[in-house]
């Protein structure tokens, strides 16, 4: 019985510790909504704020539910949820204690936020067709929907002002540069009556909170070069940022939260991979809140401000919410830490830094492999581009751990979280410098201790699905083989075949449509270079993706096979873009690691 204590952790177990996307606090501080894996698939729970209690399941059935928000009195949810991944969701609606849920909407739109009117008389979402973005109106009242606001680019709602006369967006725009996003304010009676928040052509002014009085607001902006908290007058033109150290940068995708007094902020604030949660006094003094070392991915504080919780983990550490008490200098876990796994046999991971082609200094993090060298190695690739691999629970790349890999995950540029400068490197340059970036990233593993440098592959989903193929057919000799999850495949039919918010996110990259910027788009296309593929590769996708639609990888798939090029293709015939379902996830590093271990054959047992 002692040896088993150091048997890797197989794939299942890792799994089965449940996952948590979303979190939201009722004002009055006495409730928490969470989305979690705990049943096998993202479902909402409800959970007392005291110390001990249990959670209540809330939603169920056989599709996810990722997000949801509690009412201004506590009492119901409503929530977003889609069919088998599509992307395409109603609105529902729901008792805190669970029950039958309404349905409140009829068209099925891709919705990334809901929220409530201040009295719970309605709520709001944002959603998007093929051709624009739009606000909707859900009367809890009458029953009724109507479309408030619709234009040609997207926004995403953020939240009421507390008198319920104004919604606050981000909007996509603002500018002569495509990448633009500001903060715009509409008139809840007259939509045609809006203010927007830009401070210059290029920046990025996005997540915006009222204050409790509704004079100002604050939101995440980089005019300065990185993100920052602005604090701005509302329906004035003064504002104000608050100030950061040279290597801290505010979290644009989680907005502030203001403090009782109006007198303090709450936001997030990312370093070197890790996220810590500050209170920033408006007269300077901040104070970093004492929750553990690694990544908050979102929190929320109480109307009085005497309840703060935050969802925090780490890469060798699970998810858990934590609660903190005004006053009180230490935090209480509220969600269970006990797990079927031995965590002490998890892979602790190192932060590092390499030096890319161009000399450009590339951040990442690197886990260790399970079992005696030398041993196989990944070079994990992130999706985004604008994104980032965070001091975060991650249990894919614990199983890669686990299963005998070194894991490299590499923030190249393009990544959030290292200034404006070095996020826009990747805009009209993806698959350019990016690329370069990770196959510096295989050198430097070449180098470390234990590594064989004949097996090193490439494994990415989303955006990082499309790295690993163009890295297998722009850098054919670095990578001895990949798997690609969800991959885009080619540029100009993605966009033909996408909506407003994902042709929106292809004309911010490439800083034009593929009648602008044909050449670049065909370029950037995996499939234009599909002929110079050396390494074998599993493809893997959702059969109802709508972000990386399917028949592009199809067509990709078939030149492989007229090509007679090693490969294996697989559908998920019940996901979309995000495997949510945890038997999914747990085939898709299953079967990757099954498929790398058959082709590099030695060394593995």
């Amino acid at each position: 019985m002692e040896s088993n204590q150091y048997m890797p952790i197989n794939a299942s177990d890792l799994f089965a510790i449940p996952l948590f996307y979303w979190i939201d606090l009722a004002p009055d501080g006495r409730t928490i909504l969470y989305s979690s894996t705990a049943s096998g698939m993202p479902h909402l729970y409800v959970l007392p704020t005291k110390p001990g209690s249990r959670s209540k399941q809330i939603t169920e059935g056989n599709d996810p539910v990722m997000i949801g928000s509690l009412s201004p009195a506590g009492d119901r949810v409503v929530y977003p949820q889609d069919r088998d991944g599509n992307e395409l969701h109603n609105l529902f609606l729901v008792s805190k204690n669970g029950g039958k849920p309404e349905q409140l909407t009829r068209n099925a739109r891709r919705t990334s936020n809901v929220k409530w009117h201040p009295k719970g008389e309605e709520v709001a979402r944002d959603y998007v067709t093929k051709d624009s973005g739009c606000l909707e109106i859900c009367s809890l009242k009458t029953g009724e929907s109507f479309v408030l606001k619709e234009q040609k680019t997207p926004f995403f709602i953020s939240e009421y002002s507390h008198d319920g006369k104004w919604i606050a967006v981000t909007e996509y725009g603002g500018g002569e540069d495509p990448r633009n996003r500001q903060v715009t304010v509409v008139n809840r009676k007259d939509p045609t009556d809006t203010i927007s928040y830009k401070f210059k052509d290029c920046s990025r002014e996005s997540s915006p909170s009222w204050s409790n009085d509704d004079k100002k607001l604050a939101f995440p902006s980089d005019a300065n070069g990185k993100n920052q908290i602005a604090i701005q007058d509302f329906q004035g033109s003064e504002h104000f940022l608050l100030s950061l150290s040279d290597k801290e940068e505010a979290d644009d995708l989680q907005g502030p939260c203001w403090g009782p007094t109006d007198d303090r902020v709450y936001y997030a604030v990312n370093k070197d991979g890790r996220i810590s949660l500050n209170e920033h006094h408006l007269s300077g003094k901040r104070t970093t809140l004492p929750f553990p070392e690694g990544t908050i991915r979102a929190y929320g504080v109480s109307r009085d401000g005497e309840v703060i919780i935050a969802l925090n983990s780490s890469l060798s550490s699970p998810h858990c919410v934590y609660l903190k008490k005004a006053g009180i200098h230490t935090v209480v876990p509220l969600t269970p830490r006990e797990y079927k796994v031995n965590t002490a046999r998890l892979a602790k991971p190192r932060s590092v830094w390499y030096k890319s082609s161009d000399s450009l200094k590339i951040h990442g993090w690197y886990l260790p492999a399970d079992g005696a060298p030398p041993h196989p190695a990944v070079v994990y690739v992130h999706g985004g581009p604008m994104s980032e691999i965070l001091d975060r629970w991650d249990p894919f790349l614990q199983a890669l751990s686990q299963a005998g890999f070194g894991v490299l995950a590499p923030n190249f540029r393009g990544s959030t979280g290292y200034g404006a400068e070095f996020r826009n490197m990747s805009f009209s340059d993806p698959g350019g410098g990016d690329l370069e970036d990770t196959a510096s990233g295989a050198e430097w593993l070449t180098k470390q201790k234990g590594v064989d440098k004949s097996r090193i592959a490439i494994w990415g989903a989303s955006y990082g699905g499309y790295m690993t193929l163009m890295a297998l057919v722009k850098k054919p000799r670095v990578f001895a083989a990949g798997v690609a999850s969800v991959p885009i495949t080619d540029w100009v039919e993605m966009y033909e075949l996408a909506d407003a918010v994902m042709r929106r996110f292809e004309l911010e990259i490439f800083g034009g449509s593929p009648k602008e910027k044909g050449e670049l788009y065909r370029d950037r296309s995996p499939i234009t270079h599909v002929s110079k593929i050396k390494a074998p590769v599993l493809i893997s996708c959702g059969r109802h993706d709508s972000r990386c639609p399917i028949q592009p990888v199809e067509r990709f798939v078939k030149k492989l096979e007229k090509m007679n090029h090693p490969h294996e293709f697989r559908v998920e015939e019940k996901e979309g873009h995000d495997f949510a379902r945890v038997d999914a996830m747990v085939r898709e590093v299953t079967l990757g690691v099954k498929y790398l271990k058959k082709t590099f054959k030695k060394g593995l047992q």
